[in-house]
């Protein structure tokens, strides 16, 4: 079902990361950001770059945590600017590092409930979600409309939902992308153009 037919659902601890804006400090464009660590393969090595890898990678996480897993999909400034166009890119980046990686938990906790068990995965091409086609606007939510001219072609998406067995609707996530050779996490992406410009 589109995204844009569903219902408002809550979010869990790491989507707020990024939804709950007013309540993490803001940074300026002085503001100088610490690297991103080189990511390890070796979390991801049970998840190949392929509709199934972003299934299992998710389910993974989704059901039972990993904060090695979690740690090991922060994009590197490289991957910024392999997905997003430059501008955007450098945008992109202070922006997940100071409002999402830096307030990432410690400790990596289940990203939904114990019954959602049912992981329905959806990808697109990076060409796709710039013209918007059907494998877009009917998996992907309406923000990525806001930022589609930004991505970089080349490149596949994924977004997902976590259901129960015989729920329609459960919890969703975006933005999961195969990136230098590495998974990495871009989650809803038009939030960055309600940061500052540097």
């Amino acid at each position: 079902m589109p995204y844009g037919r569903r219902p408002m659902r809550r979010m869990l601890w790491l989507a707020a990361a990024v939804l709950l804006l007013p309540a993490i400090g803001g940074c300026s464009g002085s503001d100088a950001l610490p690297p991103a660590p080189q990511p390890s393969p070796a979390p991801q090595a049970a998840y190949p770059p392929t509709p199934q890898g972003a299934r299992a990678l998710l389910e993974r996480l989704g059901l039972h945590g990993d904060p090695d897993l979690i740690a090991s999909l922060r994009p590197t400034a490289s991957d910024y600017q392999a997905l997003f166009e430059p501008d955007f890119a450098a945008r992109a980046q202070s922006f997940y590092e100071a409002r999402f990686w830096a307030s990432m938990p410690a400790t990596a906790q289940p990203w939904v409930e114990p019954d959602r068990t049912e992981v329905r995965v959806w990808g697109a091409t990076t060409e796709e979600l710039r013209a918007w086609k059907p494998a877009a606007r009917n998996n992907f939510p309406g923000g990525y409309r806001k930022i589609k001219d930004f991505l970089r072609p080349g490149f596949t998406i994924y977004s997902a939902e976590m259901v129960a067995p015989g729920d329609d609707y459960g919890t969703t996530f975006n933005g999961l992308a195969y990136v230098n050779g590495h998974w990495a996490y871009f989650p809803k992406p038009w939030y960055v153009l309600d940061s500052p410009q540097r």
